[in-house]
């Protein structure tokens, strides 16, 4: 009996010590494979730095049964943004960055990153999914907010950027790449897509979405402000980045309210919006499964709101 209380102790002090080995602990052996994780930047940026010799640090949760990848992972301390992108048999052409969500402390990459990736596979979709930069648990100033927040726009603009700059290579259309996201990811998107793009040598390469995805977002204080404030020259140039949303009712986190205020303010502006309310699910309902019947289909109706929108042609 001893010598399994010390055996179990051992166990508990390598997994603490080396989390990696709670993925494998974790996973399915008959998960999906994951693509190859590349650099997001070619150099290291310095737009923003948490801290110096900052390690990024990785911890695991159990995976939910139908997990396509076996795992559920949530990446902290992030200073180098990494990508990897899931290539359909048959692309359709259109280009998807997917940002996980962690309040921007975690990046949850496996449960709202990797398993929509691989759903959205069988249906055309190629995606990539974006580890970005995290920030402290905690920001002192609204300056030190804003800072972080230009340099995770500018990594979610880079992913859009890189699918833009392989179109040709991964069967895409340059005027079909849309970015979605969970939570934070999704207040990321919504960043993405209603700031104004700053000029910098990137920009050779448009960093905009042409579509967007929102699933039980984080809404900016001042994403009224940002609609309004937009240029006849920016409409022009740009267009207005067609939005579908989906949250709970009971969703404590991000409310269901502000979805609403945000969708209403998109109608008034003009710009082409759906949304999806469920009666169930609360916060964090990732692909919907096991969090009811209505909003298990809320991926389906994704894709449907695609082919609407002459996003996806049939």
């Amino acid at each position: 009996m001893a010598n399994r209380k010390r055996l179990a102790l051992i166990a508990l002090g390598l997994l603490a010590t080396f989390p990696f080995l709670c993925d494998a602990v974790g996973q399915d052996s008959s998960a999906v494979a994951l693509p190859e994780e590349l650099p997001l930047w070619e150099k290291p940026r310095s737009d923003y730095v948490i801290g110096p010799d900052i390690q990024e640090q990785v911890r695991s949760a159990r995976p939910r049964p139908d997990s396509p990848t076996g795992l559920h992972r949530a990446f902290s301390s992030v200073t180098s943004p990494t990508y990897s992108i899931h290539r359909p048999r048959d692309p359709n052409g259109v280009g998807l960055v997917i940002c996980p969500g962690g309040g921007f402390r975690d990046v949850w990459i496996d449960f709202e990153g990797h398993d929509l990736a691989i759903w959205l596979k069988d249906h055309g979709v190629t995606s990539l999914v974006l580890k970005y930069r995290t920030r402290p648990t905690v920001l002192r100033s609204k300056d030190a907010w804003q800072n972080y927040q230009r340099a995770v726009r500018a990594d979610g603009r880079q992913a859009i950027r890189i699918l833009r700059k392989q179109a040709d290579d991964l069967g895409l259309q340059p005027n079909k790449i849309g970015i979605c996201g969970f939570s934070a990811g999704g207040h990321l998107a919504i960043g993405c897509s209603l700031y104004p793009e700053p000029k910098t040598l990137e920009t050779k390469v448009s960093g905009r979405p042409n579509f967007a995805g929102l699933f039980y977002p984080g809404i900016p204080d001042d994403v009224g402000e940002l609609i309004e404030s937009r240029t006849q020259s920016e409409l022009d140039s740009a267009g207005n980045c067609p939005f579908f949303i989906v949250n709970a009712r009971d969703d404590q986190i991000t409310p269901v309210d502000k979805c609403v205020d945000f969708y209403a303010t998109l109608l008034q502006a003009g710009f082409n919006a759906e949304i999806h309310v469920f009666s169930t699910g609360a916060h964090g309902f990732g692909m919907g499964d096991g969090r009811g019947k209505s909003t298990a289909i809320w991926p389906t109706s994704f894709v449907a709101w695609l082919r609407d929108s002459k996003i996806i042609k049939d």
